[in-house]
């Protein structure tokens, strides 16, 4: 059994991927309660912008940008521009031809989107070849732990999205609207609230969230690993689970505890309990099951005018 002083590197690492858990969950959240979307295709967004903004910056782990560095520098706006464009033209042109059709058809039109970006990845750009954004950062130690900037910014950045996005939806005209949506979507249309100006809103901010998400995660995965990052989405998509795709604070505190304890059991590398760091990637699927579970555990249903359970 590893002491608090093995563990502690690896919970600082853990923090860090919860926080990046918590800001897609808050997009994941934010986008399905107003659009009825569960956008699986989040991850493929974010890693096809992010090997745009690679291309723009020169193609190269290590040697310098030909076309200087203020070509370089534009690769990182450029990453949250491709990913906000992206979400945006499948929200206006293809979302709204699927806004009638059950939860399901929606959700597989995103994996669709997922599977063609994947394609174009694979084709487009070598595989095989080590990729990264090489994002300024430093390191410093968290009582005998390192950290890095990129994972500080990552915790502060993930706190700073719940918190807006919830007063966001509380206080403002347009996160009303939203709810409302979210809530009954035929009469919102009918009082008068421009639906597709709201959900075309939600889709933009989906798609920023998702650029500024992947302008750390390639630094805190040391690569631009297509795979990994394109499905880096489906463990996200466990705290949106815990907080049932309705509560921003419960997919935040969620998400940083599913980090935390998927990064924690790698320290488990040897002894008897070995196979908890050889399985640590299930954590989120073993708490989205969880989780599932314990909602479900008193459903109601409505009969002939009475409740059963």
């Amino acid at each position: 059994m590893p002491g608090l002083g093995t563990l502690w590197p690896y919970i600082i690492q853990g923090l860090a991927f919860g926080a990046v858990y918590a800001v897609t969950g808050t997009g994941l959240v934010v986008l399905y309660r107003t659009t009825g979307v569960v956008n699986l295709a989040f991850g493929a967004i974010g890693t096809m912008s992010a090997h745009i903004a690679w291309s723009i910056m020169g193609g190269s782990l290590t040697k310098p940008n030909p076309h200087g560095d203020g070509i370089r520098w534009f690769g990182y706006p450029m990453l949250v521009i491709a990913s906000a464009g992206l979400t945006l033209l499948y929200g206006v042109w293809i979302a709204p031809k699927l806004s009638r059709r059950d939860p399901l058809v929606k959700a597989l039109g995103m994996v669709a989107v997922a599977l063609f970006l994947l394609g174009i990845l694979k084709e487009r750009w070598d595989t095989s070849k080590p990729r990264g954004l090489p994002i300024p950062k430093r390191t410093f130690k968290v009582f005998g732990a390192i950290m890095t900037t990129t994972q500080l910014a990552a915790l502060a950045f993930s706190l700073l999205v719940v918190v807006l996005v919830s007063l966001f939806l509380t206080k403002s005209s347009t996160g009303t609207a939203m709810r409302a949506i979210a809530n009954e979507r035929e009469v919102s249309s009918l009082l008068g609230v421009p639906v597709r100006r709201i959900e075309a809103l939600a889709w933009l901010g989906s798609g920023v969230i998702c650029g500024l998400v992947y302008l750390m995660l390639p630094d805190l995965f040391n690569g631009l690993d297509q795979g990994i990052l394109t499905w880096f989405v489906i463990g996200a998509l466990a705290g949106a689970i815990v907080g049932q795709f309705r509560s921003l604070w419960t997919t935040f505190f969620a998400s940083i505890v599913i980090g935390v304890v998927e990064s924690g059991l790698a320290a488990f590398n040897h002894g008897t309990l070995k196979f908890l760091g050889v399985y640590r990637k299930m954590t989120p699927f073993i708490i989205a099951v969880i989780a599932i579970l314990w909602i479900s555990r008193r459903r109601t249903v409505v009969l002939a005018g009475r409740e059963m359970q």
